[in-house]
């Protein structure tokens, strides 16, 4: 099934809302500023920025999944994925680590007068980070800002987990479980999310351990929105098809939000988070909204929104109130954000047309 590239939607727009929602979320605990909203309103069992990050990863498995079908050659997927998450990745790692932390060391007493004594380095912080974006989350005292110090970006974690998603969908893909079996990969699909349900409903009482620890992971909410997405491309044209029945997303937003406060939302989201998200990207009003600013920078502001937050709290921003130390951190990650889409991102998403053997492609 060979599908055309489908750029009339909203897609890019969405994202780069989802990356200043999570923005949003984190300049409460990294300024002080105590629980966003919706913490406090589900009692702390998510967030703007968890519920932002799991529509990342729906749309993610949207996406890789049409790219999927258009090219299904696993070498030439796996460096597609390289190329959209690496090179920003790692020039943002350098950036933290060469510049913003001798910015926070300059300006701080009683730190080692020769920067590169500093222990864990700077050099570590890059070196260590490249395959695993959350070996290192320091560099030496550094970030120092009072209200969360000691971890450089935490916005990473979800990086780890992306990149596992796309290595076991391109050994699904190979087998042909979004293609010729669809059908039976979505079953299997299906069975992980209403095991997920089994589980989050107490039920991990009867199933086996091996279960209960996958069902345990920090990622496990984001690797399933991931697989719902890529479940729902599978049958693109049917599920367009089924949303243009407006109630079917209303219906489903309209269980999700109070699933957020009375905390069911752990099985129900992986079903409902995508009929919403996706109906959002199809009939919202930023229609190929990259190609209207030129450019991507949803992932440039999402990787450097933290390291800029914590910069500010070194400085002590949050003294200026929530509003100031929000608006100017999200100025400055969003600056950021542009200049890794012109100078970096946009280059390394060039080498995708590298012509790749014919012998990759699966049987």
């Amino acid at each position: 099934m060979i599908t055309a590239p489908d750029r009339l939607n909203s897609i890019g727009g969405l994202r780069l809302l989802l990356a200043s929602l999570v923005i949003y979320s984190h300049a409460h605990f990294l300024g002080g500023f105590g629980q966003e909203w919706l913490t406090r309103w589900s009692g702390g069992t998510t967030g703007v920025g968890s519920i932002s990050v799991q529509c990342f990863f729906v749309l993610s498995g949207w996406l890789v999944t049409l790219s999927w079908h258009r090219h299904p050659l696993a070498g030439r997927f796996l460096w597609n994925r390289f190329l959209r998450l690496a090179p920003a990745l790692w020039v943002c790692l350098a950036v933290t680590a060469f510049v913003l932390t001798p910015l926070l060391w300059l300006t701080t007493h009683n730190v080692p007068e020769d920067f590169f004594t500093l222990t864990p380095s700077s050099f570590g912080y890059v070196w260590h980070n490249l395959i695993n974006p959350r070996a290192q989350i320091a560099i030496g005292p550094f970030p120092d800002g009072r209200p969360w110090a000691g971890d450089w970006n935490g916005s990473l974690w979800t990086i780890y987990y992306e990149g596992s998603c796309y290595l076991i969908f391109t050994i699904l893909g190979v087998i042909g479980l979004f293609t010729r079996f669809r059908v039976l990969g979505t079953i299997g699909i299906a069975a992980l999310l209403f095991l997920n349900c089994a589980w989050a409903l107490n039920g991990h009482t009867w199933l086996p351990s091996w279960i209960g620890r996958l069902y345990d992971t920090p990622g496990k909410l984001l690797t399933l929105h991931f697989f719902a997405g890529a479940a729902l491309a599978s049958w693109r044209e049917q599920t367009k098809s089924i949303l243009s029945h407006v109630w079917v997303p209303l219906v489903a937003l309209v269980v999700l939000i109070p699933s957020w406060h009375f905390g069911f939302h752990i099985w129900l989201s992986p079903f409902a988070l995508p009929l919403v998200l996706l109906w959002i990207a199809y009939s919202g009003p930023l229609q190929n909204f990259e190609t209207q600013v030129k450019g991507d920078y949803s992932y440039g502001l999402y990787v450097y929104g933290y390291p800029v937050q914590q910069t500010l709290a070194h400085f002590g921003f949050e003294q200026f109130g929530f509003t100031a130390y929000l608006i100017v951190g999200y100025v400055i990650a969003l600056a950021l954000g542009v200049a890794s889409w012109h100078l970096v991102e946009k280059h390394a998403l060039s080498l995708k047309s590298l012509t790749w053997p014919r012998r990759l492609r699966p049987s």
